[in-house]
């Protein structure tokens, strides 16, 4: 199983799980052929869709980021903290 991560530019959207990839990215690659446009995208969440305005030169990466089937344990734990590089 995976989730699905939409970034376009700086912002990193995940999609609704069963979202069409495919029909995502003709909508987006139509946009950007008609020189820019508004695409709605179906969001993680039910009943909240996001609207992206998408032109060229904008980056878009589609990620397919994998779900482990057994949720992590405690005893998974590496002793490292994942975010102490973001730490201050």
């Amino acid at each position: 199983m995976y989730a699905t991560e939409l970034t376009i530019g700086d912002h990193a959207y995940l999609l609704r799980a069963g979202t069409d990839e495919r029909g995502v990215l003709d909508e987006l690659t139509a946009a950007v052929r008609a020189g820019g446009g508004v695409v709605e995208l179906p969001a993680g969440a039910p009943n909240s869709p996001r609207s992206v305005l998408i032109s060229p030169g904008v980056p878009v990466f589609i990620e397919r980021i994998p779900i482990p089937d057994d949720p992590p344990t405690p005893d998974d734990d590496t002793g490292e903290d994942a975010y102490a590089e973001w730490a201050f």
